[in-house]
């Protein structure tokens, strides 16, 4: 019996990491479909991909039976509070990253995206008072460093890559402490994103001004609710992969994300770099190598230890 059980097992982790890697290259390759959007304001750009990620996403989770905990949550005063402010965080995150793709500064967007997962530890250690390993402190020591070489390359803190991280940081905080799984709290957000985003199209449509470009051309409206379309997919197989592949090869797979931005803002969008931004990322790609092997390392310790209880 235990030979199918793995192999079913083995089947399972296989499609998830399939799966994840889909969502992770699609989240990767975005600056390829958000440049096309730089001439309309970001703010537009963002109210139409949080009505029509809603519009995608809500449906098929209410398929799958969710109903009665978005129900729940949103009886929980708690839970709505924490949960608004965590949409918030992720609306800024977005509105940054779109902004920064229309200056053609999809660079700074990757760094930052690169950085959050040991800002993410070093929130831990202050906030939860989780003691990080020698490996880790080292990587988010490496980070730091650069972030300084990346800030001589530019003249400059690069505060954009700064901003990204943290966002991501304190997002995972809020998540953490709120007991509500991931499918039910993005169904949540994205409720509370929808009427936020349709008022302010609807604001800017209905202003004294005349009818801006992008409401009344079919290319740019179409691009605007794909937008939306295009989130939701990259959400929804990263929601299926989550549950089925370890914590070690998520991690590992969260770095195609900032690893397809930097590639297509170097080699596709041809954003400018020099030699200490080249140096920044060779640091943070030691750093996240530090990182990969103490996840990995802990992962197999903690495997060990439940076999042996």
């Amino acid at each position: 019996m235990s030979a199918p059980n793995n192999a079913s097992k083995f089947e399972s982790e296989l499609y998830g990491t399939a799966l994840g890697f889909a969502a992770f290259l699609i989240w990767g390759l975005f600056p390829l479909y958000f440049v096309l959007l730089k001439d309309v304001p970001p703010l537009v750009t963002l109210a139409f991909r949080a009505v029509f990620t809603t519009v995608v996403l809500f449906p098929i989770v209410l398929i799958r039976g969710k109903g009665r905990r978005i129900l729940a949550t949103l009886r929980n005063p708690r839970l709505v509070a924490g949960l608004f402010v965590t949409m918030a965080t992720t609306a800024a995150s977005w509105g940054l990253f779109i902004w920064l793709v229309a200056l053609n500064h999809t660079l700074y967007a990757s760094l930052g995206n690169y950085a959050s997962p040991l800002v993410s530890v070093a929130f831990g250690a202050l906030v939860f008072r989780e003691r990080p390993s020698l490996l880790a402190r080292i990587s988010i020591g490496l980070a730091a460093v650069a972030v300084v070489a990346f800030a001589s390359g530019v003249g400059r803190l690069p505060w954009e890559s700064v901003v990204v991280a943290l966002v991501f940081a304190i997002y995972s905080v809020l998540r953490k402490k709120m007991e509500v799984d991931s499918a039910t709290a993005l169904s949540v957000e994205t409720l509370f994103a929808l009427p936020i985003g349709a008022a302010y199209i609807v604001y800017k449509i209905q202003a004294p001004e005349s009818a801006p470009f992008w409401s009344t051309d079919p290319y740019f409206l179409s691009l605007l609710i794909g937008a939306g379309a295009l989130t939701a997919i990259p959400l929804l197989l990263f929601g299926s992969a989550a549950v089925r592949i370890k914590l070690s090869t998520l991690g590992l797979l969260n770095y195609l994300c900032p690893t397809g931005q930097f590639l297509c803002g170097v080699f596709v969008l041809g954003e400018k770099t020099s030699p200490f931004q080249w140096f920044s990322f060779v640091l943070i790609w030691i750093a996240l190598t530090f990182f990969t092997v103490d996840l990995f390392r802990n992962e197999r310790l903690a495997h060990k230890s439940i076999q042996h209880s």
